[in-house]
């Protein structure tokens, strides 16, 4: 099921002057980042136990998350980007107030969420530019998709923000979730074949799930593999890292490219161990010479997001400290020359 919807946060709330036109119009830049929880100072009766109104979380701890994950969004190396793709935000109101105190300036007005029907937390997608169109598409059981078509100058850029299902629980119960995620932007991704596609979020699972695990079918699946066909064929992305390789049903994944030269292991850090969760995955029009191409990928490491080992400072409700447990992840298409 398809739902449209887009939001619009008024100029006015803001009271002071837009920053909007700073950026260089020869890259367009999609940000994705889980930014662990955050969640506002009102009962709604869907926010985890630990976030409900309290002597602990209240309005001023509330306003000093959204400032700090502000200051990461606003992060130097990261700068303007033209689309913002966040995980574990509470409603659409968190945005809003994300964007009406800090964000509205630098041009970020316009922005959706969505969620699972009864759940915690949504998926946010913001942009500087007006969307298209915006769809939401329902994933059974799982969280939606949000899906944000750009006309730019360059061509069409279609965006699919998702979260998809974590690891905790039954692996055979949550890789069918995850599943059920890649299918659905699989079938929705078809209808915009002539678009530039990305699909970016927080996948909850590595590029090499299916060789680091059990042998049952993943929700990625390198195309080196010999399971790729069949699993791709009920639903994996295919995946590779050679630009060349890139096809009409292969996607390509920055963290398998040998010539991307990342300085961490990975955007998250979990039990003693870095995962790649953070991705973008694109089609073959990242190569195809016309319009927007491929330019970089980038783990974003900010020194006061970071713990002394370089891993991401998570964020902690009980001492109102850290930021995330996970670091962005910043996407930047180059305009053909």
């Amino acid at each position: 099921m398809k739902i449209p919807v887009i939001l619009l946060v008024i100029l006015t709330f803001c009271g002071c002057s837009l920053d909007a036109n700073a950026k260089e119009d020869t890259t367009f830049k999609i940000l994705t980042y889980n930014v662990q929880n955050l969640m506002d100072d009102k009962l709604d009766g869907t926010e985890y136990e630990e976030y409900k109104p309290s002597a602990s979380w209240n309005t001023d701890a509330y306003y000093q998350r959204l400032k700090k994950v502000a200051q990461v969004l606003s992060y130097r190396d990261i700068g303007l980007c033209d689309v913002l793709v966040l995980q574990e935000v509470e409603n659409a109101t968190v945005v809003e107030d994300l964007l009406r105190r800090h964000l509205a300036r630098k041009g970020y007005i316009w922005f959706a969420t969505a969620r699972e029907k009864g759940g915690a937390i949504s998926t946010a997608l913001i942009s500087r530019q007006k969307p298209e169109r915006v769809l939401v598409h329902q994933v059974p059981s799982a969280r939606p998709v949000i899906e944000a078509v750009f006309a730019t100058e360059e061509g069409y850029v279609s965006v699919f923000a998702v979260h998809a299902k974590s690891q905790i629980g039954d692996p055979g119960e949550t890789e069918a979730l995850r599943l059920e995620m890649a299918r659905t932007v699989t079938g929705a991704a078809g209808k915009d074949n002539d678009h530039l596609i990305v699909v970016c979020g927080d996948f909850n699972e590595d590029p090499d799930a299916f060789t680091q695990g059990s042998g049952n079918q993943t929700a990625l699946i390198q195309t080196t593999s010999s399971e790729a066909r069949p699993f791709m064929a009920t639903g994996s992305f295919g995946i590779t890292g050679m630009q060349e390789e890139v096809f009409a049903d292969a996607w390509y994944s920055p963290f398998l490219d040998e010539e991307n030269h990342f300085t961490l292991a990975g955007s998250c850090y979990f039990s003693g161990q870095w995962h790649r969760y953070d991705q973008f995955l694109g089609n073959g029009m990242l190569f195809d010479r016309k319009g927007w191409e491929y330019g970089s990928c980038k783990v974003i490491a900010p020194s006061f997001c970071s713990n002394a080992d370089q891993t991401p400072l998570g964020w902690r409700v009980e001492s109102k400290s850290g930021v995330s447990d996970h670091y962005p992840v910043l996407l930047t298409l180059v305009k053909t020359l």
